[in-house]
């Protein structure tokens, strides 16, 4: 019989809410928990799944019914929370950004590793069937050698979306940044996968339209290990939101993806799944063309709950998680100082 694990819910925000409901037809995971201060929030999500509120998170750590935590927190939370779980021999899933400091990442890491616990973070843009053909198809040499890649998140965000929730995000205590860590870290997180990483940064940021600390607007030229170059060009002030776009150049074609489902593709042959390996062909077998919000997280969420019943390492653990957050904040540090960035280990083996 495979395992069941009984997961707590950390917060009762819009994001613990959606955890919880992704959790539902998912057989092997039962929400028992919700930790949330605010009462009646708590109490409010607690009862829709029969679990037990708690008021604070180390109650929630100290049930040991409880095998594993989702983290629905503001993103800086996240590693202090991840080591008070790892600490009490919890799992942890977290939402993106994994932390929004390098020093954050690397505790969080050694935290799980020393308690012998998982770490997995939500990437579910990655896990898209278009996304993982692309990927092999670049590394099967379908479009020749890649020389360019680019990326653009242009959405529109209101100043109320900014001020809701007690206005944290665009802090950089909680949120870590603006529009480059938090709406667009998906889109640069697929771009840096498929080129296989990004070698170094040179950035602007600005904030042009909204009342908030970080950027709204930013833009990057990149050098990938590949040797390819691209770019990054992401707003929140854009008067509506447009498809994200990824496009990469190669010697022999080119392919588009706009919201994570190819577009065009020249190459020489199509893309099939034929491309795909078993295990490839198990991580995207549930992926639709258009997924409303949830059911990307629950498809991840299913394949996290699975992994771990078999004892895996589930998608997409902390050390491959935080090579996008290496690049965000490189892009940070980049824009700060006026130079050139390299990007310390965000290749194959991650951030030293």
């Amino acid at each position: 019989m495979s395992k069941s694990f009984m997961v707590g819910i950390v917060g009762a925000g819009v994001i613990g809410t959606a955890h919880a409901g992704a959790l539902e037809g998912i057989g092997n995971a039962t929400v028992v928990g919700v930790a949330e201060p605010r009462e009646e929030a708590g109490r409010k999500l607690a009862d829709k799944y029969e679990a037990h509120w708690h008021s604070s998170y180390t109650d929630l750590l100290a049930d040991p019914e409880i095998d594993l935590v989702i983290l629905g927190t503001p993103s800086g939370l996240h590693p202090e929370q991840t080591i008070l779980a790892a600490g009490a021999g919890k799992h942890v899933i977290t939402e993106k950004p994994m932390s929004i400091t390098h020093d954050g990442a690397t505790r969080m890491i050694e935290a799980v590793d020393r308690a012998g616990v998982t770490l997995a973070v939500i990437f579910q843009n990655r896990l898209s069937r278009d996304v993982y053909r692309v990927k092999r198809a670049i590394e099967a040499g379908l479009i020749g050698k890649p020389i360019l890649g680019s990326a653009s998140v242009f959405w529109h965000r209101s100043q109320d979306y900014y001020d809701a929730n007690g206005g944290w995000r665009g802090t950089w205590a909680l949120d870590g940044g603006g529009v480059l860590i938090n709406q667009s870290i998906h889109t640069i997180d697929v771009l840096q996968w498929m080129l296989g990483g990004v070698a170094s940064v040179q950035a602007h940021v600005a904030t042009l339209n909204h009342q908030i600390e970080a950027e709204d607007a930013a833009s990057a030229s990149l050098r990938f290990h590949s040797g390819a170059v691209g770019s990054i060009l992401v707003t929140t002030s854009a008067a509506q939101d447009f498809p994200t776009r990824v496009e990469i150049i190669g010697s022999e074609g080119r392919v588009t993806l706009e919201n994570n489902v190819v577009s065009h593709f020249e190459g020489k042959r199509e893309l099939s799944d034929d491309l795909l390996s078993d295990d490839d062909l198990v991580t995207v077998r549930d992926w639709k063309p258009v997924e409303a919000f949830g059911e990307g997280h629950r498809r991840q969420l299913r394949l996290i709950f699975d992994a771990l019943a078999a004892g895996k390492e589930p998608p997409i653990p902390g050390r491959e998680a935080r090579k996008a957050v290496d690049v965000i904040l490189g892009i940070y540090e980049s824009a700060r100082s006026g130079m050139r960035i390299d990007i310390a280990g965000s290749g194959p083996e991650g951030r030293s």
